[in-house]
């Protein structure tokens, strides 16, 4: 079986944000166990001008339903409101992300590799082939905020590690 647009989209969504489940119960069960408020940790940062934590979720959750569902042709859920308080909100967006990019099918994804998307990015109108939004921009971004995210949970002592980011792998 060759290896296709879907594969190289939907599956890595797929991963990561599983990953990243697992990862925000362990900060649930840190703050618990160390008696730290949820919220505050959740507006932490690595620094003054990145966004918090809280932030980092959501844009890796978003990223991944609007790169599956840009490919496939179809929009994104709406979700909740944005609730920056608690862990448990968090990982509810999370999996609402995980269910959606879960039930895009391969059929919509594959074959828009010269498909052009257009989304607005900075106020600007931005336009893409599919191939290219995936490996440019869509891919970069996500692993970006989900790697954030992970960063700013190990720098606070949240005890993760690469294995928790990796999340599952079938190893040979």
């Amino acid at each position: 079986m060759a290896y296709s647009l879907y594969d190289a989209a939907v599956t890595p969504c797929i991963q990561q944000l599983g990953a990243l489940a697992g990862i925000i119960d362990k900060a649930a069960a840190h703050c618990a166990a160390n008696k730290i408020e949820e919220s505050a940790l959740l507006q932490d940062r690595l620094y003054p001008d990145m966004f918090c934590l809280a932030r980092q979720i959501r844009q890796s959750a978003d990223f991944a339903m609007n790169t599956g569902g840009r490919l496939a042709g179809v929009a994104p859920p709406a979700l909740p409101a944005v609730d920056d308080t608690s862990f448990a909100a968090a990982k509810s967006r999370v999996e609402s992300a995980l269910g959606f990019v879960k039930s895009l099918p391969r059929a919509q994804v594959d074959g828009a590799e010269d498909k052009v998307i257009a989304w607005t990015a900075g106020g600007n109108e931005r336009k893409l082939k599919g191939n290219d939004y995936l490996q440019q921009f869509a891919l970069p971004n996500f692993f970006f905020f989900v790697t954030t995210a992970y960063d700013i949970l190990r720098h606070r002592g949240v005890p993760v590690g690469k294995r928790d980011f990796l999340g599952p792998v079938n190893w040979l």
